[in-house]
């Protein structure tokens, strides 16, 4: 996949930074390391190859201007179907020897691992 994306100018996390902005609007940079368990550093490299692509964009929070807001750009929408479309092809490229049946039960785990990612985790609930 990495090669695939390369030939676009991006990499694997270049792509879910992308993703995640299109699917969550505009996001804060600390929430989208948070997210993605990217340190914050390789996070402000990832946004400034986005924004040179014109992929994306940082604005300052009118509400906290110390913060920095990061969207995607029209751009960056349409830069990022076609990576889609992309991965798409080296995942079923690279899992090709896999049976259906393997890859809905890769998928089905997947998306339990994002799901409870996602979901509050009650230890720390009870201690805030």
């Amino acid at each position: 996949m990495e090669a695939a994306l390369a030939t676009r100018g991006t990499t694997m996390r270049g792509y879910w930074v992308l993703t995640c902005l299109i699917e969550g609007d505009a996001s804060s940079q600390t929430s989208l390391s948070d997210t993605l368990a990217i340190d914050a550093s390789d996070m402000v490299r990832l946004i400034d190859g986005l924004e040179e692509q014109g992929w994306a964009k940082r604005e300052r929070d009118p509400k906290d201007r110390r913060r920095q807001i990061v969207m995607s750009t029209k751009k960056g929408v349409k830069a990022q179907a076609e990576l889609a479309e992309l991965v798409a092809a080296a995942e079923a490229t690279a899992l090709d020897e896999s049976t259906g049946k393997q890859l809905k039960h890769l998928r089905k785990l997947t998306q339990a691992v994002l799901v409870a990612d996602l979901e509050p985790n009650p230890d720390e609930v009870k201690g805030a």
